[in-house]
């Protein structure tokens, strides 16, 4: 991965909604205490344009009272905002759905495919680890969290990554599977605030990165030690880059890093 160089503009952090999760999914060993989890995306404008990081859970889902006894077996359920949950969150920072470059997503859980179908719709590539699509398609459970009518939606333009990779200048994708088969973070480099690296699922909690423990979840028999590299890997790269290591599903993180107005920068 390159040195910082050219860097987005500016990035606005979104929350689509929030689902309760035992807290031995998000930190390997602990219990069954319910966490309220933050679902969360965020949008960087770039040179190239706009570019969305995570689609969220989605209206589908949300209604399917059957899956959601799978996907959720405890009494609680998730929620989402009002109406479609990506397109409510692209209005409240005044952007809309074709004003988007392109879209990406770390893994095909339920609680990040929830866009897809509408990214079709506006005709938004969304850039994904080909690992990751191939294991969605093909051998995906929703008992695993894979919520199948969201992401075999017709006209989804895939743009297939295979490690690494610059989705836009100042925006990377950082493979880290393990929770996933193709689980990617993310990096973005802003002009002021210097480099965000946005865990996602690599990372639900600060706690997995303060006492180094690897998410409870992974979809693959051989899930742990890459789940554990992975969380490494984003340790290391913090140190390097000098940057902020963002947890994807901590709720009292993500309200102190919540944008300023006019975003991040």
């Amino acid at each position: 991965m390159a040195a910082k160089g050219i860097r987005a503009k500016r990035m606005y952090m979104l929350q689509f909604g929030q689902e309760p999760v035992p807290k031995r999914i998000s930190v390997r060993g602990a219990g069954e205490q319910v966490l309220w989890e933050p679902i969360i995306g965020a949008v960087i404008e770039t040179s190239k344009g706009w570019v969305l990081l995570e689609t969220g859970i989605g209206r589908r889902a949300l209604n399917d009272a059957a899956a959601l006894d799978v996907l959720y077996p405890g009494n609680d359920k998730p929620w989402g905002l009002p109406g479609d949950p990506l397109t409510v969150s692209l209005e409240q920072v005044g952007l809309k759905l074709s004003d988007l470059h392109l879209a990406a997503t770390s893994h095909l859980h339920c609680d990040h495919s929830g866009g897809v179908s509408q990214l079709a719709s506006a005709s938004v590539p969304i850039a994904i680890q080909h690992d990751e699509l191939e294991f969605a398609l093909k051998r995906s459970r929703l008992e695993d969290g894979y919520y199948k009518p969201d992401f075999v939606a017709p006209g989804v333009t895939w743009q297939e990554l295979d490690g690494d990779a610059e989705l836009a200048p100042g925006v990377w994708a950082v493979t880290t599977p393990g929770h996933a088969a193709g689980h990617m973070s993310y990096r973005v480099d802003l002009p002021n605030s210097g480099t965000w690296l946005l865990a996602v699922d690599a990372g639900d909690l600060a706690e997995n990165f303060t006492e180094k423990l690897a998410p409870g979840q992974t979809v693959q028999p051989d899930g742990l030690p890459r789940a554990e590299a992975s969380l490494q890997r984003l340790l290391d790269l913090a140190t390097q880059l000098h940057g902020r290591l963002i947890p994807g599903h901590d709720q009292l993180f993500w309200d102190a890093v919540r944008h300023p107005a006019g975003g991040h920068r």
